[in-house]
């Protein structure tokens, strides 16, 4: 399914009232004070996958940020980290919001940083709390960085050793990297192999044979970890990514109901109205008034 929102779509479509002589930065690394984009921003954001990896750093303020399917409520201090095609939508932001958004194509994140580092630390908790310190650390980066892509003449390799170090430090403030244990590194695989094979692969057999595992163990995991089972996070998957499909009206429900591998549109229906408590119908609706 080619539902990714690339940079250019999302500024096209989710930004508005852009100051006609505004610049923006046309290289794969991208960064944007928070300060700017949030009076531009059209909240809230209906549920979206971009093609590429970015970063919210807030120094002052707070936003409220839909990652999957949990609302996570970030102030000062915090940093988050999305990573390409995660289902994400920014609820709303406080007037006073301060910061920087950095936009890593990905094209150029396999380049400058092992991806499944981050996706090991940010998996389990997408936002990171950083102390005083740290946080004024990330601002004077994120500070640099703004000004180099900023610049009329862009130094690519400036700009992306200082991505790179905002990345490696990222990793080293992190806890959970340092101590990740084999449960949780099963569990964040496993999720990994649901993103990858929600439409075809429904059945609990294929990620056990994927990770060598039992079934009884890999639920253990799972459960510990996401705090739901391993049938739970298949079916969620399917529902996060159904609303994007939803958004398309042009689709029935019987339709996306099929895209999505479901034999059985009242079945489909079902799992999706546990998950949201709202039937398809129902959230669309919904979903095409708060757009209105």
């Amino acid at each position: 399914m080619n539902t990714l929102i690339t940079s250019a779509m999302f500024k096209g479509k989710y930004l508005k009232n852009i100051p006609p002589d505004f610049q923006w930065q046309k290289t794969p690394l991208q960064t944007y004070p928070l300060s700017f984009l949030r009076n531009h921003f059209i909240l809230p954001l209906p549920v979206i996958q971009t093609s590429y990896n970015f970063l919210f750093y807030i120094k002052e303020g707070s936003f409220v940020n839909r990652i999957n399917n949990n609302l996570y409520h970030c102030g000062p201090g915090s940093l988050v980290f999305v990573s390409a095609g995660t289902i994400n939508a920014l609820q709303k932001t406080s007037d006073d919001l301060k910061g920087y958004f950095v936009l890593i194509e990905e094209k150029i994140m396999t380049v400058l940083f092992n991806q499944s580092e981050l996706l090991n630390v940010f998996m389990i908790d997408p936002v990171l709390k950083l102390k005083e310190v740290e946080s004024e650390w990330m601002y004077t980066i994120c500070k640099l960085l703004f000004t180099e892509l900023n610049s009329k003449l862009p130094n690519i390799q400036i700009s992306s050793s200082l991505t790179q170090a905002l990345l490696s430090k990222i990793i080293q403030l992190s806890e959970k990297q340092r101590t990740i244990t084999r449960s949780q590194q099963i569990a964040i695989n496993f999720k990994k192999l649901v993103h990858q094979h929600y439409i075809k692969e429904k059945k609990l057999s294929f990620y056990t044979d994927s990770l060598a595992v039992s079934a009884n163990y890999l639920n253990r995991c799972v459960k510990m970890v996401f705090h739901k089972s391993c049938k739970e996070i298949i079916a969620e998957v399917s529902v996060l990514n159904s609303q994007i499909l939803l958004l398309d009206k042009t689709k029935t429900i019987a339709e996306i109901s099929f895209q999505l591998n479901f034999d059985d549109p009242s079945y489909f229906t079902r799992i999706f109205k546990n998950f949201t408590g709202m039937t398809p119908t129902e959230y669309r609706i919904k979903n095409m008034h708060d757009l209105s």
